[in-house]
């Protein structure tokens, strides 16, 4: 089956064509349609349609525009013009924007049958001289480890592997690139709002280069990017860990926060929590907890007659020694001292 999009700004026109189509036998699918060339643009990111038919008339981005920007990025796409009666200047606009093909509307069902077979012939000669076979798992490895420069490295090697340098095949490279990194950083939690803002401000990039060298800066920069949004995940994430941890503790530090317990709770492990615990909070897990539960002892010893005993109880101290020990460590004198300055 050859994949199929099809672009006019008239509903009506859209829908004629795809009924001819759909009932001539031809061995094609439509995978989608589009009003007007920024639609088409966006349509054949998310497509690829291997076949492309598209009036030249539209509101903003034209067809001719459309289809210079299209056989930029997809050389290989086939693209045949509907014109309107007259619009003979339209016709050889088409052939300088590259367009395979140009129809006169209104369109002969038997004329578009003709022309989309003769576009499917050229379609599988293409199919028959494939590009080299293109594995890009290795670099999708090294972006999830968040290893960029073995990333870069095999992006380098595999750009290097097109001898003699052909630019068709940058920008197929380079398309794959771009698919397989975004499905990488969707598949850690990377919001699809985000990806989509990448992907708008690198694709537009490829329609400007040309050589091995810019293909390889294009990649590059692209890596830095879905790494940088790693990353910035990846931080905010271990924010709320800690936050999670903090708030656990600070509503249950009468009980057993140790380390085990709490990062248990978070379903983490014990030395990951830790870790993650000094660099976020800015202290030690130990030192956070016995803080929360000092100021607690503190609020106890200056408001209540309860005894350091019974507080280091309430608070869950292993007994009235370890917790004086630790008031002391942390105040510079012992809860009995506390108290007595306190209600002097």
């Amino acid at each position: 089956m050859y994949t199929v999009l099809l672009v006019d700004d008239e509903e009506l026109e859209r829908k004629v064509v795809a009924f001819t189509l759909q009932n001539s036998g031809l061995p094609i699918e439509i995978v989608g349609e589009a009003a007007n060339g920024r639609e088409a643009l966006e349509q054949v990111v998310k497509t690829w349609p291997e076949l492309i038919i598209m009036d030249i008339k539209m509101p903003g981005i034209d067809g001719l525009e459309a289809t210079r920007q299209i056989k930029a990025l997809f050389p290989t796409t086939e693209v045949i013009m509907l014109t309107a009666y007259g619009k003979f200047s339209y016709s050889q606009q088409a052939i300088k924007a590259q367009a395979d093909d140009y129809l006169l509307k209104p369109i002969q069902p038997q004329q578009l049958i003709k022309a989309v077979a003769e576009a499917i012939s050229r379609l599988s000669l293409k199919r028959l001289r494939p590009g080299p076979a293109v594995d890009l798992t290795k670099i999708s490895e090294q972006v999830r480890v968040g290893n960029l420069e073995e990333a870069k490295r095999e992006w380098a090697i595999l750009l290097e592997s097109v001898v003699p340098w052909e630019q068709a095949l940058g920008y197929s490279f380079a398309w794959r690139l771009l698919v397989i990194v975004e499905q990488v950083v969707l598949s850690v939690g990377i919001k699809t709002a985000e990806v989509t803002t990448l992907e708008q401000e690198m694709a537009p990039e490829l329609a400007r280069i040309s050589s091995q060298t810019n293909f390889q800066q294009w990649g590059e920069r692209l890596l830095e990017k879905c790494l940088g949004l790693i990353r910035q995940m990846s931080y905010s994430q271990d924010q709320i860990v800690v936050r999670q941890a903090m708030e656990y503790i600070e509503t249950h530090f009468a009980e057993d926060v140790s380390l085990v317990n709490v990062s248990a709770h978070i379903h983490l492990s014990p030395t990951y929590l830790s870790r993650i615990f000094n660099k976020k909070a800015g202290m030690g897990f130990s030192d956070f907890v016995a803080n929360v539960r000092l100021k607690a002892a503190k609020q106890r010893l200056r408001n209540s007659t309860e005894t350091v005993e019974q507080i280091a109880d309430a608070l869950g101290f292993s007994s009235s020694s370890y917790f004086s020990s630790v008031f002391k460590k942390h105040e510079g004198v012992t809860p009995s001292e506390y108290r007595a300055k306190r209600n002097t």
